[in-house]
């Protein structure tokens, strides 16, 4: 269980507090020749110690309150952080701190309990206070049954959602009224479909939606929502993600899981710019009413001309997925950036790698195509078929990037491939050793990274 516990966290916001913070002691305290030394740290101005203090962990903010005259009101003039900078603050602890503090609620970060009468008294109050920034249950046991009170389906002020390892609220007879959620996320927790597609209506702002690490439910997304910008799918074992109708969708990032066969939906998505990372051998793609396979004649409905970026996971090793690159790049004619990241295949078998010299014309390689990374090239016969396809066909060629597996000689790869052979006369080839993605949860769900796949 703590491995679990330990993985979850890792998953979710850092605290708002360090609970290795150390604040020295105030007093004036006697030097060896018997003199006073002077209380430095006291002296600051309020607007400094008050920063001083709102780092601290709950606890140790509030005894800050008996230091002196001095501090003891800063902790009761600063917006009140339940926080105990690691797993989340018991119920019992943060009951007390709301008691004692008057002010709002700027986050809070809570580990569940056994007391459900703590538990329904601290969610009561954080609602009627306002609890605006952050609010995390985490659970600290097992089995996974713990769930979180619907009172946090009250809280208008929330702006940002984080819930791991326990139960969704229950929105049966409750009316969701998050209008200032922008940020909810999902870490290892069950949330039936119902409830999920319950709130997401309800969350006018709602920009970032993440799922990890979930395997029961939810079994499936379907985005209609005006305002939400990104979807995150990491590790999670989800059946369907459609984007229905979604105004606004700038980036949809899935990092796959073994057998977790995902479809993928896109309806209605006039902003989409970035996708990825699409597992050829495992994900399926519909655009509009066209499902993509590999003999798919892509006709003008089956095309986002808004995609910018795409990401692939891909077997070269695999014919299959290699012949269904192509049709993927043809339904993104105006893609500029493209990432594939070669998978090794269990049993590879004798691709075609001719096969690359009679794919026709694609409007996105020789018109659009600015950015190319292949990573974790292991200088495989089909993968060099694919980097010389680009490199023969990619007119507007600026950054070819080969990152190099630790079984292949970067050397050799070198000598097959450079800038000679380009058609654009701008392009670089750079051959580079593997030492891993830049790609992780984190950047995917920060939305002020323009390019979360890193390279």
């Amino acid at each position: 269980m703590d491995e679990t516990l330990a993985a979850v966290l890792s998953y979710l916001p850092s605290p708002a507090v360090s609970s290795s913070t150390y604040l020295s002691f105030p007093f004036p305290a006697a030097s060896p020749g018997g003199e006073e030394e002077e209380d430095r740290v006291g002296r600051l101005p309020d607007a400094i110690l008050r920063n001083i203090v709102s780092r601290l962990p709950t606890k140790d903010a509030a005894r800050t309150a008996v230091l002196s005259s001095r501090w003891r009101h800063l902790w009761t003039s600063i917006p009140l952080a339940l926080d105990d900078g690691a797993g989340g603050l018991a119920p019992a602890p943060a009951a007390e701190a709301l008691a004692s503090h008057p002010g709002p609620v700027r986050s809070a970060r809570l580990a569940a309990s056994q007391d459900p009468e703590a538990v329904a008294s601290v969610f009561a109050s954080l609602a009627a206070r306002g609890v605006e920034d952050l609010l995390v249950a985490v659970n600290g046991s097992w089995p996974v049954d713990w769930r979180v009170p619907s009172d946090v389906l009250g809280c208008a002020a929330l702006g940002r959602l984080w819930i791991g390892l326990c139960q969704f609220p229950d929105t049966s007879g409750v009316s969701p009224a998050l209008l200032s959620l922008q940020e909810l996320g999902i870490v290892n927790s069950s949330v039936p479909d119902r409830d999920l597609h319950a709130v997401i209506p309800r969350c006018p702002v709602l920009e970032t939606l993440a799922f990890a690490l979930t395997q029961d439910y939810p079994r499936y997304v379907h985005i209609w929502s005006e305002s939400l910008r990104c979807v995150v799918i990491w590790k999670s074992m989800l059946r369907e993600v459609h984007l229905d109708d979604s105004p606004n969708m700038d980036r949809l990032l899935v990092e796959p899981i073994a057998g977790a066969a995902t479809h993928i939906k896109i309806i209605e998505a006039p902003k989409l710019k970035i996708l990825g990372y699409f597992d050829v051998g495992l994900h399926q793609l519909k655009i509009g009413n066209t499902v993509i396979k590999i003999d798919t004649k892509v006709k003008p409905s089956a095309m986002v001309r808004t995609l910018r970026t795409l990401a692939l996971k891909v077997q070269f090793g695999v014919e299959d997925q290699v012949k269904l690159v192509p049709t993927l790049l043809k339904c993104f004619p105006c893609l500029e950036t493209l990432y594939i990241m070669s998978v090794p295949s269990e049993a590879p078998v004798n691709v075609d790698i001719e096969f690359w010299d009679q794919v026709g014309f694609t409007e996105c390689v020789y018109s659009h195509l600015k950015k190319l990374v292949l990573e974790g090239v292991r200088g495989e016969d089909s993968e060099l078929a694919f980097a010389k396809f680009a490199k023969e066909r990619a007119q507007m060629l600026e950054d070819m990037r080969v990152l190099v597996d630790g079984s292949c000689s970067r050397d050799i790869l070198l000598s097959r491939l450079s800038a000679e052979g380009c058609v654009s006369a701008d392009a670089t080839v750079v051959v580079e050793r593997f030492d891993g993605t830049a790609w992780s949860f984190q950047r995917a769900t920060d939305l002020l990274q323009s390019d979360p796949f890193g390279c």
